[in-house]
């Protein structure tokens, strides 16, 4: 049986420096965790964005990633997870939904709860935590949102 390929076994791209390789698999191997952005990359490597963003200009670099990141996701199993989410996205549909099903749904698209709650208080002029969006910068304005608010 032949052995699995890695991201170590992609051919990196002529010219591409031994940093260039390191932030690439950094980047791949830790995207998907929780937590990470390209900035704590930055910080990590001790480099600028625009040194990276200069990298991706090279199209043999993009190759280079994107075939690391092919390995890491293969599409059967990125299949896989979109029919599970269509499945669970039908629990929306139905007239009654079990609490495990309820529990399904909400992990799955607990992110998406949460940017609907963020849009909805923002809609209201409120933040998560009660407070204005936004404090305003004049007497005027902060007159302004109290009359507001005690209007009802």
């Amino acid at each position: 049986m032949a052995q699995e390929k890695t991201i170590h076994d992609i051919q990196v791209p002529y010219g591409a420096t031994g940093e260039m390789v390191a932030v690439a698999k950094f980047y791949v191997a830790n995207k998907l965790k929780d937590g990470f952005t390209k900035e704590k990359m930055f910080k990590h490597f001790s480099m600028s964005s625009k040194t990276y963003y200069k990298w991706l200009e090279n199209k043999d670099y993009q190759k280079y990633i994107n075939e690391m990141e092919h390995i890491l996701l293969p599409q059967d199993e990125l299949e896989a997870v979109q029919k599970m989410k269509k499945k669970v996205m039908a629990f929306a549909d139905k007239q009654s939904v079990s609490s495990a099903e309820m529990k399904m749904f909400m992990d799955v698209f607990g992110y998406v709860v949460e940017a609907d709650n963020r849009i909805q208080a923002e809609k209201l002029g409120i933040s998560k935590d009660g407070t204005g969006t936004s404090a305003p910068k004049s007497v005027e304005e902060k007159k302004s949102l109290l009359l507001e608010r005690l209007k009802g």
